[in-house]
Parts: C-alpha cells; sequence; structure tokens
C-alpha cells in the first residue's frame, strides 16, 4: 500500500497526540447502549439471563486531565495516567483499593474461582479438539456514529468441533462475525473528545496488555487462551475507539441437531441455518466534551480502604450470584 502526503502528516500528528495524551486536559464522556437479542429458538432459555446481562453491561468513560473514571456493570474504575494506578471502588458495601494497574490481571486471576484438577483435565481435553480459524477484513461500508464518519471492520471467529456422525456438517460448528465501526483517521485528529479517548486506549494498551490480561485470567483453563488469543489480537490490531460492535453468533450444528430430532420423530424448533441465533449490540449513545466534574474522580469520605484481593473477590461473587440468580429463574419449576 503506497501512502500519500497526507496519511503521512495525520500518522505524525496522531502519534504525537498520543504521546501527549497523559498532558492534554478536554474533558470527555462516552456512554454506551448494549442490547442483546436472542433468536426465536433461544428465547426461553435466555429471556431473563439476557436481561440480567444487559442490565450490567451498561459502560460509560469520563476522563478530566490525568484521570478516567469507568464504569461496567457493578465495576467502577478510577485510572491515574500517571501514577500509573487504579482505584477500584465498591459502593455497595463503600469501600475502595488502590493498585498499580500492571497488578490488574494478576488480581483478578487470584480473585477467580480456582479449577480443580479433573476440572482442568476436562477442560483441556475438550479444548484440544476444536480448531479456530479467525479472519478480518475493511468491508468498505460506511456510517455516521454521533457525527463521527466512521468505518467497518469485519471480524470472523469460526470454531470446529468434532460432533456426531449423524449430526455432520459443511462448515463450521459455531460462528462468530463482529462488526467493529471506528473513526476514519482524519476524524481522531478533527474531534477532540475521540483524540483524547485514543490517547487514553494507547495507554491502556501500553501499560495494562488487555491481550496478556486475559491469558492470565484465562491461566486457570488451559487451552482456552490459545483459542481465544487469535480473535483477541486481530481485535487489538486497531487500536481506534469502537463506536460500534455488533457481534452474530452462529450455531449450524443447531441445524443439524433439529434435522436430526425430526428424523427420529421429535419435535424440533424451526432454525433459519442462514440467521444468527444471537445477537450482541454496543453502540455509543452519548459523546461529549462537555465539562466533568472534578469531584467523581474523589473517593467519598465515608468509603473505607479494604484489600484489592478481598474487594475484587466480593465483586465476582457479586456477579457470578446474580447470573446463578437468573439461570434459577429460568429453570422449569
Amino acid at each position: 500500500m503506497k501512502l500519500t502526503s497526507k496519511d503521512i502528516r495525520i500518522s505524525i500528528v496522531l502519534a504525537l497526540a498520543l504521546a501527549a495524551a497523559p498532558e492534554l486536559s478536554a474533558d470527555v464522556t462516552i456512554l454506551y447502549k448494549s442490547e442483546i437479542k436472542p433468536s426465536a429458538v433461544l428465547q426461553p432459555m435466555v429471556e431473563k439471563l439476557g436481561k440480567t446481562m444487559q442490565a450490567g453491561a451498561s459502560t460509560s468513560i469520563r476522563m478530566k486531565g490525568n484521570k478516567a473514571y469507568t464504569t461496567s456493570g457493578n465495576w467502577i474504575q478510577i485510572f491515574d495516567f500517571v501514577k500509573q494506578e487504579v482505584t477500584v471502588i465498591d459502593p455497595v458495601h463503600k469501600t475502595f483499593a488502590t493498585f498499580p494497574v500492571s497488578q490488574i490481571a494478576d488480581k483478578m486471576a487470584g480473585a477467580m474461582p480456582q479449577a480443580t484438577p479433573e476440572q482442568t483435565q476436562a477442560i483441556q481435553q475438550a479444548l484440544a479438539s476444536i480448531k479456530t480459524n479467525v479472519a478480518s477484513k475493511m468491508t468498505g461500508r460506511t456510517a455516521e456514529i454521533q457525527g463521527i464518519q466512521a468505518e467497518e471492520r469485519e471480524i470472523t471467529v469460526s470454531m470446529d468441533i468434532p460432533l456426531p456422525t449423524a449430526m455432520s456438517q459443511n462448515g463450521p460448528s459455531l460462528r462468530l462475525v463482529m462488526h467493529l465501526w471506528t473513526p476514519k483517521k482524519e476524524e481522531v485528529l478533527r474531534v477532540a473528545a475521540i483524540r483524547e479517548l485514543t490517547g487514553y486506549q494507547a495507554w491502556q494498551k501500553y501499560f495494562m496488555n488487555p491481550t496478556g490480561q486475559v491469558e492470565k485470567l484465562l491461566g486457570n483453563m488451559p487451552g482456552t487462551s490459545a483459542m481465544i488469543a487469535p480473535m483477541l489480537d486481530e481485535i487489538n490490531k486497531n487500536s481506534s475507539v469502537i463506536l460500534r460492535n455488533q457481534i452474530e453468533m452462529y450455531m449450524p450444528f443447531m441445524v443439524a441437531l433439529a434435522k436430526q430430532m425430526t428424523e427420529q420423530g421429535h419435535a424440533s424448533p424451526a432454525i433459519d441455518p442462514e440467521a444468527p441465533v444471537l445477537e450482541m449490540d454496543q453502540e455509543i449513545a452519548e459523546l461529549s466534551s462537555a465539562a466533568v466534574d472534578a469531584s467523581l474522580f474523589e473517593i467519598p469520605k465515608d468509603y473505607t480502604a479494604a484489600p484489592a484481593d478481598d474487594m475484587l473477590r466480593d465483586l465476582l461473587k457479586a456477579q457470578t450470584a446474580a447470573a446463578s440468580a437468573a439461570r434459577a429463574a429460568d429453570a422449569p419449576k
């Protein structure tokens, strides 16, 4: 690909903007809206669980000076770019914990339930037979999202899972198609909020290593990291702000299963082999450069410091309990 003088100028200015990101002072607010849409065949199974997941999927980022305040479900974090620290806040118990951002993955991994040797062996055996393929391309499609000119990158993840002979099929057993919409290069320079957020993501990538974090978190499930890492690497190739993320899940094996049930004289749901069985959408609902209240980045006076390991373990337990309650509510009475 031949670079034009315009491309070179944009790359140089963008590099300078990212290098100076911690010193920029423009305020930024970004709010994402999320939606989970199961197909008719999955609706009865995931309706209540999906609502619970969706209720906890709200995400926001607010930036002021050298700090960022982020929320994701019941997680509240304050990042200090200069000190390279994160403060995790638990509003339910009015506690907080501050530690280096480089320790996030280790502390999260330590807070997660540990698999038994038997469970680890079973997971390894199951994953060893799965073949994963990841492909990515720029589609050429464009759209305007919150006043930002965006372009689409499509990532397809195909998984071949061994199935019984009676359920044989052509093509992968499971397929994920991700449509990632990011700002065009010139928009990063034109829009202050996007420029700030791009710098924030570059800081995260350098100091927090998101792919490495996931690998550590999946350390309790050997084989999972090798299966997911190629997908994460493809997603993280582009450090642009994601304005819209649409994920479609296709399960061709369910079509084969329905066919087998029909041949055996059992009732089976109607499944469209060309339609996704589940869709998950996340898109920017608000993007603003309005002033952010400085008090947001201060720990409330009635909050007390707590050991980070204990706090993270309690937050994960709360999430697990909410998901378990939703599954119990969905179970047949």
